[in-house]
């Protein structure tokens, strides 16, 4: 069976703190026993520094929401390798926050009935590899997700395609929510043409589903007031920005926070940062 971090945290520290006990006593004088206490001492408090695993975890009530993108060895976006998680980091962290206690959920699910230790993992932009690689590692996993996608599989081979979003969605494994039509960043955009990009994409992901999406993300974290009056509008009932640390959802269903998983971390780390929001001070 495998441990948790959690349990080999309480193991080590238990032992640690063991260990400097039992060098307090030791039958010899006592310049030899603060050596030994010092020597005790110091690499547990270079550990403590380097790593934050003595951070209290967010709190059990709180629905941990994690941002990633791109599940792939290669990196799909050189403006940002940290868009790209490999699939083996990815398996692993899955695998490290089962052991831990968390419960897989979509946004929808967690934003409006969280369970204890609830957790999602949520993907922007609809990048084709979220089928090839993110799906299967789903399925054996049994955990669920949400992707939040734009139009542009339609025709362009870089993206999911309609039928590849059926495939998933009806796996019951996969909330779909939406993107713009073209990842538009909708502040930068007249109201006009922002409407424009979160109606069309409303549109297309409910004749690609059958059923409206009822969550949103930001793209590029990009809103204002009178963006999120047009996510209201759309008929969307939750949105994600790219704003770290966990907060309950419920004062704030359009501005609901997201970690960031990079790319090429520890699987400690990574582990610390979706229980933490850091993995080092």
């Amino acid at each position: 069976m495998k441990w948790s971090w959690e349990k080999v945290f309480v193991v080590a520290g238990i032992g640690w703190a063991a260990a400097i006990l039992v060098a307090c006593c030791l039958p010899v004088s006592f310049g030899v026993r603060c050596g030994c206490v010092v020597a005790l001492l110091l690499p547990a408090i270079w550990l403590s520094l380097r790593w934050t695993w003595w951070l209290a975890r967010v709190p059990a009530q709180i629905p941990v929401f994690l941002m990633l993108h791109s599940v792939s060895d290669a990196v799909v976006d050189e403006s940002c390798a940290n868009n790209s998680i490999r699939p083996q980091e990815l398996d692993r962290l899955i695998v490290d926050l089962k052991a831990a206690g968390y419960v897989f959920q979509t946004a929808t699910e967690a934003a409006e009935k969280p369970l204890r230790r609830s957790v999602v993992i949520t993907f922007d932009d609809g990048y084709v590899d979220n089928y090839k690689y993110l799906f299967p590692i789903l399925k054996q996993h049994q955990v669920k997700a949400t992707c939040f996608i734009t139009n542009r599989g339609s025709d362009d081979s870089a993206f999911l395609t309609p039928k590849q979003v059926q495939e998933m969605y009806a796996s019951g494994l996969v909330e779909f929510g939406g993107h713009t039509v073209a990842h538009s960043v909708l502040d930068t955009l007249t109201l006009e043409e922002a409407e424009v990009a979160i109606r069309e994409n409303v549109k297309w992901l409910t004749e690609v589903l059958g059923v409206a999406p009822v969550s949103f993300a930001y793209p590029c974290g990009g809103y204002n007031d009178a963006i999120v009056d047009l996510v209201k509008a759309a008929g969307y009932r939750y949105a994600f920005t790219m704003h770290k640390r966990m907060r309950p959802v419920a004062p704030a269903p359009y501005h609901i926070h997201r970690q960031i998983i990079p790319r090429d971390k520890t699987p400690l780390q990574n582990y610390l940062l979706a229980t933490r929001g850091k993995y080092k001070v």
